[in-house]
């Protein structure tokens, strides 16, 4: 054996020396500092970890008490209560209180301050500041009291009312216990005995406590004694929206992480952590890392094997890289055959029409020269072809605008309430003589006679025409073509169905793509863009529903649309002139029917 064919051994060999050399270095390293770094490190990720959770915890109770003045606003938004009509609101009110676990009473309050509650009180409440926040147009909570009926910690949560100028008029609000804030509370604490947390007003005043004897009567923050060396005192905490301290209280030393609750007039949670749970962690974070450090040592050998990967890794980024061209490269070479059908296909449909009036206008031409032979017949007919060619141009540039108006977010859906089933069956209907001229038979059928649901009109008739233009291509004179409806409460299927040539397996998954047909080639028996049932998709999507073919190859298609159930306001809406829409609706047959030619 050579000593060049013993090179390649020998810096294998030396790497996996110096390898093992540096992480055994890099161990001892680990396990003679692993002590003194984690203590701090520790302290900093447990202390980090305390402080987003009271800040989490804190903006909980501020977005429930949130969710509680917003659902304030919606009562004072209600017509009725707008009505300021106490004979009105009161069995209202009275209704909703019922079950309510929140609010011990619901009031109403004119601009004077006159106070009307469900409990029957009536009093002025002009000089509370929460009735003075409310006329400024702000929500807001009252300051704390305690109930001489229940004997319950309250507040008053108040928002404006508005008529329908937006002129503020009153002021709603409601007498909120804080039971559900005291059980909340509870939740938010550490996996320790003695932990738990508790909420302060702005004066440092207890208002929710494990130890209901505090509530009301406890000044914690003047009975803690600070041992952190910082200069705290007790107006920084109270005046600051957040921080910790450490300190002690009835003998338990322990971490305090507080944080200001929003939407409150200065509340704070404090959640007590105590030092004992955090020392634990450490140790125990400590260990763990020590442990680390010793098994460090015993996978030096893995970490020699790593070394062969790196070796390698040149090589495997450059496969890696070769794939990621090549799939570039089939995504470009698929990209241009896309481009390039398009094109051909945007080509074709342009230029058929064009070419069929272009020698339509030479026939009209030789006509006129000699006018002693003109027949009104042939003068006629070349007339319908020219408009017929001019309906499948507008057709061909009215799906290219719309689909780009779709892509771009520009086409909105004038939503109305209609009865679908009517407007379907119109639709249908208006087709039947066109339908039966092409040898065809299209029949109507519903298992239900009405179904009132927010739908466009127009873009509904322009989905089912295309459908039944599609039926009509795709089928052969005798063939029969069926429009139903079925009621599925939630849902209403729209089914268009023909016995017409069916759709290839292998092309079930093309139909709703755009620019793509069962039939792409130049000879194809029917014309089309490719276009259509690509838009068809698109504007059942606008109206969150979805279509789908079931077909079988010789045996017809059915296409089944699913579109949701809902209702609109009417004043999101704009009504249409059903006259005008009836009058129209034989100039759209012949644009949307304009492409087919037998």
């Amino acid at each position: 054996m050579t000593k060049k064919s013993l090179y390649p051994e020998n810096i294998v060999r030396r790497i996996l020396i110096f390898t093992l050399t540096i992480c055994m270095m890099l161990t001892t390293v680990l396990i003679y500092f692993s002590h003194n770094i984690t203590k701090e490190r520790s302290f900093k990720v447990i202390n980090d970890m305390s402080f987003k959770n009271s800040q989490i915890y804190a903006e909980t109770i501020g977005d429930w008490i949130h969710e509680r003045m917003n659902a304030m606003q919606i009562y004072a938004d209600t017509p009725i209560v707008k009505s300021m009509d106490w004979n009105k609101i009161e069995p209202y009110l009275k209704k909703e209180i019922k079950d309510s676990k929140i609010y011990n009473c619901l009031f109403i309050a004119d601009d004077l301050g006159n106070f009307v509650t469900t409990d029957g009180d009536h009093t002025n409440i002009y000089d509370r500041k929460y009735f003075q926040a409310a006329m400024s147009g702000k929500s807001s909570i009252s300051n704390l009291l305690i109930s001489k009926l229940t004997k319950e910690l309250i507040c008053t949560i108040a928002v404006p009312i508005r008529n329908d100028n937006g002129k503020i008029v009153g002021v709603m609000g409601g007498i909120m216990n804080l039971e559900h804030i005291h059980n909340l509370t509870k939740k938010f604490k550490v996996d320790h005995p003695d932990s738990y947390s508790y909420i302060l007003d702005k004066n440092g005043l207890t208002i929710s406590h494990p130890n209901k004897n505090f509530v009301m009567n406890k000044n914690i923050i003047k009975s803690i004694e600070f041992v952190d060396p910082k200069p705290y005192n007790i107006d920084q905490v109270l005046n600051n929206d957040m921080g910790y301290i450490e300190y002690n209280f009835e003998g338990t030393m322990a971490y305090g992480y507080y944080y200001s609750i929003p939407n409150t007039d200065g509340w704070k949670l404090f959640i007590k952590v105590p030092k004992e749970y955090i020392s634990k962690s450490i140790q125990e974070n400590t260990n763990k890392l020590l442990s680390i450090g010793i098994l460090g040592t015993m996978i030096i050998g893995i970490i020699s094997l790593v070394i062969g990967q790196v070796i390698a890794e040149p090589m495997l980024k450059l496969k890696k890289d070769m794939k990621e061209s090549k799939r570039l490269l089939e995504e470009r070479i698929k990209y241009d055959q896309l481009r390039t059908e398009f094109f051909s296909n945007i080509s074709h449909e342009l230029k058929t029409p064009l070419n069929i009036i272009f020698s339509t206008t030479q026939l009209l031409n030789l006509s006129i020269k000699d006018p002693e032979n003109i027949h009104v017949e042939k003068l006629n007919k070349y007339v319908h072809t020219m408009k017929q060619n001019c309906n499948r141009l507008l057709r061909l540039i009215n799906n290219l605008i719309d689909i780009t108006k779709i892509d771009s977010g520009f086409m909105q859906l004038n939503l109305q309430n209609k009865n679908i089933v009517d407007i379907i069956e119109d639709i249908t209907l208006s087709t039947v003589e066109y339908v039966k001229s092409k040898g065809r038979t299209i029949i109507f059928d519903t298992e239900v006679e009405e179904k009132v649901m927010a739908f466009d009109l127009d873009k509904i008739e322009r989905i089912i025409l295309n459908l039944i233009s599609n039926a009509i291509k795709f089928t052969k004179p005798g063939d029969k073509i069926e429009v139903s409806i079925y009621d599925k409460e939630d849902k209403v299927f729209i089914v268009v169905k023909d016995t017409g040539i069916g759709i290839p397996e292998d092309k079930q998954n093309l139909i709703f793509e755009r620019f793509r047909q069962v039939d792409g080639s130049l000879k194809r028996k029917t014309e089309g863009s490719g276009i259509g049932l690509s838009l068809v998709k698109s504007l059942v999507t606008m109206h969150e529903g979805n279509i789908s073919v079931k077909r079988e190859c010789g045996k017809g298609t059915e296409f089944v649309i699913k579109l949701p159930v809902k209702l609109v306001s009417e004043a999101d809406y704009i009504t249409k002139d059903s006259s005008f829409l009836e009058k129209d609706r034989v100039e759209k047959i012949n644009i949307e029917f304009s492409d087919i030619y037998s």
